[in-house]
């Protein structure tokens, strides 16, 4: 909504260049009228909040902003991050994820609906007459500080405390490829100032490939390591990594959590999903893009992260 805080923050950003406008996505109309005079659009669908947990209505979202883009008589170039089709995937490369049961809110019997609703979407997008690129984007790095676990532990003797990190046992060779979502935005920039480049291509952005205890390992030393200004040595705050298995992990969260659970299994599951991302290519698009490591110590202040990991 223009009226919210976000909408605020961004009309904030560039005063006189930034004009925010109000589009439905229930709506074709709506969306057409936001993208009038536009020349270009990037389009992202919300799952979880706007389209409510429904692949359906998503999918909906999707297609009402493709098909005003093509209407428009200014939008040259449509930028979509969608995903892969994994439904299709986990039958044809038999991936062994779980499918989704009839009647689960966010589900249609797909393993991640939402992955097959923006890959249906994308599929619609390749049928009309109008330029799009598609983005695909791997593991958010901000996700390893929910997939990780993390909690606190006090001993009643002592009163230390003791930070948890809980990784996954089983698969734990499994790399996971991720990349912030801080480096989406540069990257969709890039590709609109030379859109002829890239028209009709798939772009899968990844800055790095962890295992998840490897991921435990740069957060335990980035996060839980601090300068002593007396011996001028590093005091390292006690953390216990702990050995969880996905199922158990994924059993106990919520909604998100567990979808969280099921993308971790797949994005660790076969080289055939990783090779439709490369770190070549994303650094080429985007020079800048940090490594899980390096974007980890230029956050380490970040009030968010360090409150998720029981730090202050």
């Amino acid at each position: 909504h223009p009226d919210s805080d976000k909408a605020k923050a961004v009309k904030a950003l560039d005063p006189e260049r930034v004009t925010l406008v109000r589009a439905d996505f229930d709506d074709v109309a709506s969306c057409a009228d936001a993208v009038k005079g536009a020349d270009g659009a990037f389009l992202v669908t919300d799952f979880y909040g706007g389209a409510g947990m429904d692949p359906d209505v998503e999918e909906q979202h999707a297609r009402n902003v493709i098909d005003a883009c093509e209407e428009s008589k200014t939008v040259r170039h449509l930028v979509f991050s969608t995903l892969e089709g994994v439904e299709e995937m986990n039958r044809e490369l038999k991936l062994g994820l779980e499918t989704v049961k009839e009647g689960e809110v966010n589900g249609k019997g797909d393993p991640l609906s939402q992955f097959d609703a923006k890959a249906r979407a994308a599929a619609y997008a390749h049928t009309k007459r109008l330029s799009v690129t598609y983005v695909l984007m791997p593991v958010y790095s901000e996700e390893f500080f929910k997939l990780l676990d993390p909690t606190t532990a006090v001993d009643e003797k002592t009163g230390e405390t003791t930070h948890v990190l809980s990784v996954p046992s089983d698969h734990e060779d499994a790399q996971v490829m991720c990349m912030s979502v801080d480096e989406l935005g540069p990257a969709v920039a890039n590709i609109f100032d030379s859109y002829q480049v890239y028209a009709g291509h798939e772009i899968g952005l990844v800055t790095d490939f962890v295992t998840m205890s490897e991921a435990a390992e740069m957060i335990k030393d980035v996060f839980f390591s601090e300068k002593d200004d007396k011996t001028g040595g590093v005091k390292k705050t006690k953390i216990e990594k702990k050995d969880a298995t996905k199922d158990l992990r994924i059993e106990k969260g919520d909604t998100f959590a567990k979808d969280l659970g099921q993308m971790f299994r797949y994005y660790s599951k076969t080289d055939a999903v990783k090779k439709r991302r490369s770190v070549a290519k994303t650094m080429q698009l985007v020079p800048d893009a940090r490594p899980l490591r390096k974007w980890l110590e230029e956050n380490r202040d970040n009030a968010e992260f360090r409150q998720m990991l029981g730090l202050r």
